[in-house]
């Protein structure tokens, strides 16, 4: 499913960008995306606690394909328009929103505790390869004939991709135990909140969710203003546009291998603070690069030290949480880690109409490092309680 996730995100930037040639227009379709996964991704959460982690991950990868499908034959037809476009990101981002959480709470009913930072770090490594491989192949199909049909042509694979993953996920066997609260009455507002309550009460989860936020809103957006660097400031067109999300990959697949063999929880909080800190420098340094090659480089190192600040707070996070929270907690984890991005990326947009894209992501870089290292100073002192 991941590589369905990188073409379609490089396909669908590509051609924003081809039809409107405005950062603007490019911040709305992250908004589009990454909005619903804000604001109903708990509630997604709060689903799949009831319904059962699998029944919502097949139902909603299987409404995602449909919706995936659809954008293709649009783009195919030349119907496709920005404000489609844009409707057709918000309906992918609804039914992420619901499938996400549900698929990441799967893990921990297959293994052991003790596994999880491991597990964490091998998912991630699959997501983060496919962020290599994805939008390469994705620019080798935005090739083939005009924009419209390679962009089409990487809508259908998105859609194979999900429907491959409902297979998988079709043979899976679960525990009888799997969900805790599937013979309980359900309320959603109930459910919700008290996953809410829950993570706002527990200090450590607390903290690890605002250091988590402070890298989410102000680094993850440069990926979706990957296409006007590509074709305005580095000039190097849509060829490069698969180059520069490729060597963002790059970095993240050798880091997320490293989580994966380390495969413990010790340690991990000065991993995660470190590895944020790094990620804003390098942040900034790209953002103010007019150099090709070496947006390559910096960007290498920044998806790498970005991925391990993720995978550590993942993994911190999910050592901590209480199992019959935990889908709930996955979800607003990830409503705030996809979510938050979906914000500053349009007030990176609008502001970039004002300042250019450069500065407006530098000015987001330096806010962003002050507010890691008040929330770190926190967490350092509490790292051992964390890590137990």
């Amino acid at each position: 499913m991941v590589q369905g996730f990188w073409i379609y995100k490089i396909a669908a930037g590509w051609l924003m960008w081809e039809m409107t040639n405005s950062s603007t227009w490019l911040g709305f379709l992250a908004a589009g995306y990454f909005l619903p996964v804000l604001f109903l991704g708990p509630i997604g959460g709060a689903l799949a606690d009831h319904l059962g982690y699998k029944y919502t991950s097949v139902i909603m990868g299987l409404l995602g394909s449909l919706i995936a499908l659809v954008a293709a034959i649009l783009t195919w037809t030349g119907t496709i328009t920005p404000i489609f476009l844009l409707l057709h990101a918000v309906l992918q981002g609804i039914a992420f929103s619901f499938e996400f959480p549900a698929r990441q709470s799967l893990f921990p009913t297959l293994l052991e505790r003790g596994d999880m930072p491991a597990a964490v770090a091998v998912n991630s490594t699959t997501f983060y390869s496919s962020s290599f491989t994805g939008p390469m192949f994705g620019g080798l199909l935005l090739t083939i004939g005009s924009t419209e049909f390679g962009a089409g042509l990487c809508f259908i694979t998105n859609a194979i991709c999900m429907t491959w993953m409902v297979g998988a996920l079709t043979f899976l066997k679960l525990p009888k135990n799997q969900n805790l609260n599937q013979k309980e009455s359900f309320n959603i507002f109930n459910n919700l909140s008290s996953g809410i309550i829950y993570c706002f009460k527990d200090k450590h989860i607390r903290l690890l969710i605002l250091l988590l936020f402070s890298g989410s809103f102000f680094i993850r957006p440069y990926l979706d203003f990957l296409p006007e660097f590509s074709d305005k400031i580095f000039k190097v067109g849509k060829e490069g546009l698969s180059l520069l999300t490729a060597f963002s990959g790059i970095g993240s697949i050798f880091f997320a291998i490293f989580f994966a063999i380390r495969g413990r929880v010790s340690g991990l909080t000065l991993y995660l603070i470190f590895c944020q800190i790094g990620a804003i420098i390098f942040f900034i340094l790209f953002a103010l690069s007019n150099n090709f090659t070496i947006g390559l480089i910096l960007l290498s190192a920044l998806g790498g030290l970005l991925v391990s600040s993720s995978i550590s707070a993942q993994s911190l996070i999910q050592h901590s949480v209480t199992d019959i929270y935990r889908a709930r907690v996955i979800s607003i984890v990830v409503s705030i880690a996809v979510g938050a991005p979906a914000i500053s990326a349009m007030a990176i947009g609008w502001l970039s109409t004002y300042l250019g894209l450069q500065y407006s992501l530098a000015i987001a870089g330096a806010i962003g490092i002050v507010i890691t290292i008040l929330i770190s100073a926190s967490i350092v002192k509490r790292r051992h309680e964390i890590e137990n």
